[in-house]
């Protein structure tokens, strides 16, 4: 999954299974990849699509504490993970409705970890692009919001509401979020006097950074990759 040239220093890093314990007691079973040395870090939760973690959620985890985030992934179907849309939605309807808990959850763990600096961003995909929108609009202290095609439709309403800036990403040909809901959504953060932004990359769908990326300048993953470092530098790495 070559979708990066990293342009600073590239840390080793440390990662594997985990269970966290947030300071209400609960119980987070999750995924982490971090520096090996050094901090405090900026820190980004990462939150996975309704088909649990997969490889390439645990690559892109390595390729964020690789650049110097320290990162923490929810396990929102505890160990579970589906091989087809059916088992997904099954998935989604045993665990979903505690799903955002977790995450708030995560996200306060990041907050207070000894070697994070409390700059926390999240990134989600599919199911956890809806919810890293619903982060933004309900944390008062996120720094920054990044969702891939995102489900916004729960949330009409809201986002001109929303405390942190998002950057939302869908493909020209998303399969299921038509384009007047994009649109939607883009009027709804105009709204708002946070930098938000919308970007719809030209020839891709879904399945953002899957093996068989290219790394080519004009691939929609390395541009995606790309755009997101900037922004996710701009509003959790830089900030003072």
């Amino acid at each position: 999954m070559p979708i990066y040239n990293p342009t600073r220093v590239e840390y080793t890093i440390i990662n594997g299974r985990v269970s966290v314990v947030a300071d209400d007691g609960t119980v987070i079973p999750a995924y982490w990849s971090h520096p090996d040395l050094g901090g405090a870090f900026p820190a980004v939760c990462l939150v996975h699509d309704w088909w649990g973690i997969t490889v390439t959620d645990r690559r892109i985890a390595h390729l964020f504490a690789q650049l110097g985030y320290y990162v923490l992934m929810p396990d929102l179907f505890h160990g579970a993970t589906a091989a087809n849309p059916a088992e997904a939605m099954e998935l989604v309807r045993r665990y979903g409705g505690r799903a955002y808990r977790l995450v708030d959850r995560a996200l306060r763990v990041l907050e207070k970890h000894n070697r994070t600096n409390g700059n926390v961003g999240v990134v989600g995909f599919g199911m956890g692009g809806s919810l890293a929108f619903e982060a933004a609009i309900q944390r008062p202290d996120l720094e920054a919001a990044v969702a891939f095609y995102g489900l916004p439709g729960r949330y009409w309403g809201k986002f001109k509401d929303a405390r942190a800036p998002i950057l939302a990403f869908y493909g020209s040909g998303e399969p299921v979020i038509k384009p007047d809901e994009i649109e939607r959504l883009r009027a709804e953060l105009v709204e708002s006097n946070l930098p938000h932004e919308v970007i719809i990359l030209k020839g891709a769908a879904r399945a953002f950074f899957r093996d068989g990326v290219t790394g080519a300048k004009d691939d929609p993953d390395v541009i995606a990759w790309e755009k997101m470092l900037v922004f996710l530098d701009r509003h959790v790495l830089n900030r003072g």
